[in-house]
């Protein structure tokens, strides 16, 4: 049951209206039983190892809170061991294989390997990185160890973030878990606005911008070097769009349910620096990797050779933890150059860091956009051999004529041969792109990177009704579009994760 799917916009609003008419003692139970509806919608075989993760964390932090010495220690590794060791197997397992069949191809040998039967664990990476975390933080004493099971197994859980994040602390979510939830109109609008936001970006936006990217993706030898470069900057944008929208309607829907859950992005293509970028893209998943993986590895206390090491060890892990495969490896590998570029960078020309100022900043958010686009060129090519075919493939003819037919070939294996339909999805693309853009530029230097939603606070009834319906419309459009239809859905790019 995807969010941006009918099934789920007729669940939410019965499920809300019951959640606040049943007696607060029973919400509680309620919410944990539907979160796990909507999980077991996935894939019924999947959740039995959230369970696990949940009683396996949940009696982990509470052995630490009670032993001394190394008994602590042995109980935090042993639920990292359960846990990551459950991550890495479901998720790691052919890849490993399969790499050391082809290594041993290689070398002479002749195996055949097609691959173990392993059922996919909807969010696995998400439950197990938000349940090790909290036990770390007991482990370290930041938080104390949650003495209802019913509350921290709603942590684990909860519906709204459990299938692809934002992954949420134990010190700013449990708290919440534990009071009881009356009804506020308030933040049922705002949750609400949350949501159409994040419909927009996913339905209007990267839905339909990933026609013509896939098509491009699967054909690459049957276009251009001009058509590579605009689908590589259009990918960014998809991506952005996707999974921003995901995590804009899982705030929503945890607002309409009486919770607040991290924001997980913040105008991120604003960036000046690789830096401050991932201070911007995927918050949860940069803070976490910051917190329980940099930090105890030394961070940059130990020197600045070993700070360097530190950060490339981080975002090799974090291309690793995005897919298995050697695509995601190299594109970690170069945001670990980028950012090790930076540190170098700024320790040798010994200038203070400053934010800069008119042409100066565009010019570094340029940079920074299309750095960031030339790597997810591997994030997105099927594979290794085609990730390098597109990059040495992106300089070449850029003549427009041929441009313009590489474009309405690939619109066309993606959406509709018919000419009218070509301009006409072109045109809706400009625009919805268009609007997304505006939104971040609103947000960040009208709004001060405060949460957009606040721009319907500053409107006047009619232009805020106006949006409303313009949002609706421009969401139902792209429903129609993709498929004909109001079921039409496409999954979520981080829901593989």
């Amino acid at each position: 049951m995807l969010f941006n799917s009918v099934p789920f916009m007729i669940f939410l609003p019965i499920a809300a209206f019951v959640y606040y008419i049943i007696p607060q003692k029973w919400q509680k139970v309620y919410l944990l039983a539907i979160s796990y509806y909507v999980y077991a919608c996935f894939d019924l075989r999947a959740v039995p190892f959230i369970v696990i993760a949940t009683l396996s964390s949940y009696f982990a932090a509470k052995a630490i809170e009670k032993k001394q010495g190394s008994a602590r220690k042995k109980a935090l590794v042993g639920c990292v061991v359960v846990n990551v060791g459950l991550l890495c197997f479901f998720k790691y397992t052919n890849f490993l294989a399969s790499s050391v069949v082809a290594v041993a191809n290689m070398l002479g040998a002749d195996i055949q390997f097609g691959g173990f039967s392993l059922i996919a664990v909807t969010g696995i990476s998400f439950f197990t990185f938000q349940s090790v975390g909290y036990v770390a933080d007991v482990y370290w004493g930041k938080i104390k160890a949650e003495e209802n099971l019913l509350n921290y197994s709603l942590f684990i859980a909860f519906f709204p973030h459990v299938l692809a994040g934002p992954i949420s602390r134990g010190g700013s979510l449990l708290p919440q878990m534990q009071q009881p939830k009356a009804f506020s109109y308030d933040g049922v609008k705002n949750g609400l606005q949350l949501m159409a936001i994040g419909f927009f970006k996913k339905v209007a936006v990267a839905d339909m911008l990933a026609m013509f990217i896939g098509a491009v993706f699967n054909d690459l030898a049957s276009y251009g070097a001009l058509m590579l470069v605009f689908t590589a900057f259009a990918y960014s944008i998809q991506l952005y769009a996707d999974f921003s929208g995901y995590s804009d309607i899982a705030r929503g829907c945890a607002k309409v349910m009486g919770f607040d859950i991290v924001d997980n992005f913040s105008t991120p293509f604003l960036s000046t620096s690789f830096r401050e970028f991932w201070n911007r893209w995927h918050i949860s998943l940069s803070s976490w990797f910051g917190s329980y993986v940099y930090i105890p590895l030394g961070g940059n206390r130990r020197g600045e050779a070993r700070k360097y090491i530190n950060i490339a060890i981080i975002f090799l892990l974090s291309g690793l933890w995005h897919g298995s495969a050697w695509t995601f490896i190299i594109w970690g590998a170069l945001h670990a150059l980028y950012r090790v570029g930076e540190e170098v960078i700024r320790k040798f020309s010994k200038k203070p860091l400053q934010q800069p100022k008119g042409f100066g900043y565009w010019i570094r958010v340029a940079v920074v956009f299309c750095l960031f686009s030339f790597s997810m060129i591997f994030f997105r090519a099927n594979t290794v051999a085609d990730a390098f075919y597109y990059v040495t493939h992106l300089i070449g003819n850029f003549a427009p004529g041929v441009f313009v037919s590489d474009v309405f070939r690939a619109v066309g294996h993606g959406f509709d041969f018919t000419p009218i339909l070509i301009f006409g999805y072109i045109a809706y693309c400009a625009l919805v792109v268009a609007i997304t853009v505006g939104m971040d530029l609103y947000r960040y230097f009208v709004l001060k990177g405060s949460c957009l939603t606040n721009a319907f606070a500053n409107m006047k009834w009619p232009v805020r009704y106006i949006c409303y319906y313009a949002l609706v419309a421009l969401i139902m459009a792209g429903f129609i579009m993709q498929n004909g239809g109001y079921g039409a859905s496409a999954s979520f790019i981080y829901a593989n994760f």
